[in-house]
């Protein structure tokens, strides 16, 4: 596992930039984090790449939209989601492996929403600012997860 580290807040929206380039339509990404760990400024890199405009967090509409890019990006946070009898209401069956965009979930962690192939990705605080650890499950998964460790390392 090769953490990532991450100077500060714009180094985290560049990261989300640089994996911005490889997302296809139907790409599932699992952020985990404690408060303030970088996953909304992440995100933003991300959306502001695709072309999708100026991102927030959803920590209180819990799902926001982000069309007009390459790619649409449903942004969803569950940090508010206490009971797992409240997911069907954010649609996310709706969206998941939608060909015209990706899914990013922030506190993914919270309720087992992701689906079997996701890029997860762990920001935590460090001394030296953020560090993100980027790992994948099933071949798309694993697939961007080796693309953003080259991008940011400069190898796989």
């Amino acid at each position: 596992m090769t953490t990532l580290a991450l100077t500060d807040a714009d180094a985290t929206s560049r990261a989300g930039a640089h994996l911005a380039a490889h997302l296809h339509g139907g790409d599932a990404i699992a952020l985990v984090g404690d408060l303030g760990a970088g996953k909304t400024t992440f995100v933003a890199g991300l959306v502001a790449a695709l072309g999708g405009g100026a991102a927030s967090s959803p920590t209180f509409s819990l799902v926001n939209e982000y069309p007009g890019g390459r790619l649409t990006v449903w942004h969803v946070d569950l940090y508010r989601i206490e009971r797992a009898a409240e997911l069907p209401e954010l649609g996310l069956d709706d969206v998941f492996g939608d060909p015209r965009g990706i899914v990013i979930v922030e506190w993914a962690d919270k309720h087992d929403v992701m689906p079997a192939d996701h890029l997860r990705l762990e920001l935590s605080h460090s001394a030296t600012g953020r560090d993100l650890v980027a790992t994948g499950t099933g071949p798309r998964g694993l697939a961007l997860a080796s693309a953003l460790r080259a991008e940011l390392l400069g190898s796989p």
